[in-house]
């Protein structure tokens, strides 16, 4: 208790700079721009308009807003067994499931600008899948961070979930993004705890995270963290990757954290310009103080 009041101070002091004048400064005395206050009417949220469209009898991919850095594909039946979709690039391939029928589930394209390929594949039996389908297409983002500006299968969030509602309440008198982080940040790791039963529970399957759960019932894993997090930055327009890999301790979940600001949010997470910022709220949240490796496998 005493080290969070202590670290709670000191970024309270490292904070304590901001001014409602035309910018505000980090204790490095380096200008931070203002960023305007946003409200949920201003939520990226995607959309399938079916101007280009693929797919079959068995899935629909809509792929008209590549440039934004999302499609969004569809069982077009609930008569199919289990179906999963890659999305490949270059050496690289991301293998999701399909987990909702005859509603869009939107994954990002998260490989940057390039020719993509997808295929969908239904199982057989086992691990054992069979193609189905596959087509290729081209993508142009407007931006290279935009991708993570939107909500997706891993991050999946909408105007009414609560934790985005959460998030503009935490945020609604802050001039910067660095103290949008910061607050974020702070309510994540002070009211979210690790949930010991779940690492049982959900031991050798993939459980995709709810936001909303994890917001209600104030605990979660790493990867709950992660997309809760993730969750509550984006809708503040801050582009933030919910990141997978290994850590000295196994798999495990973080995020990354974009901003233009510089200046520091907690004594070990400092924000330098043009620099994706690492945040492990799960670790942060158990006052655990880690400084392994990360070894970063796949950003959605």
């Amino acid at each position: 208790m005493l080290r969070r009041l202590v670290i709670l101070l000191i970024v309270l002091l490292v904070l304590g700079g901001c001014s409602d004048s035309s910018a505000s400064f980090s204790n490095d005395g380096i200008e931070n721009p203002v960023s305007p206050s946003l409200s949920i009417d201003d939520i990226r949220l995607p959309s399938a308009d079916g101007v280009m469209v693929g797919g079959d009898d068995l899935v629909t991919v809509d792929y008209s807003n590549t440039f934004q850095g999302y499609i969004m594909v569809k069982t077009n039946t609930a008569d199919h067994k289990k179906l999963k979709v890659q999305l490949i690039k270059d050496d690289m391939t991301y293998n999701y499931d399909l987990n909702v029928d005859e509603e869009y589930e939107v994954f990002p394209l998260n490989m940057g600008s390039g020719t993509y390929t997808i295929r969908w594949l239904e199982n057989i039996e086992d691990t054992r899948y069979a193609l189905i389908g596959t087509f290729d297409f081209d993508v142009d983002l407007v931006d290279v961070n935009i991708v993570y500006l939107y909500p997706s299968q891993y991050v999946d969030y909408d105007s009414n979930t609560m934790a985005v509602r959460k998030s503009f309440e935490l945020t609604q008198e802050d001039k910067t993004k660095l103290d949008r982080v910061y607050h974020i940040y702070q309510y994540v790791i002070d009211n979210i705890d690790y949930d010991w039963d779940k690492v049982d529970e959900v031991q050798g399957k993939f459980v995709l995270p709810i936001v909303d759960e994890t917001f209600e019932k104030e605990k979660g894993i790493c990867f709950d963290y992660a997309a809760l997090m993730a969750t509550m930055l984006r809708v503040q327009d801050i582009p933030t990757k919910l990141v997978t890999g290994m850590v000295e301790e196994g798999y495990h979940a973080w995020v990354e954290v974009y901003i233009d600001n510089i200046g520091w949010i907690a004594p070990h997470i400092y924000f330098n310009s043009d620099e994706w910022t690492r945040i492990d709220a799960t670790f942060d949240a158990m006052d655990k103080a880690y400084d392994g490796y990360y070894d970063t496998k796949y950003e959605y």
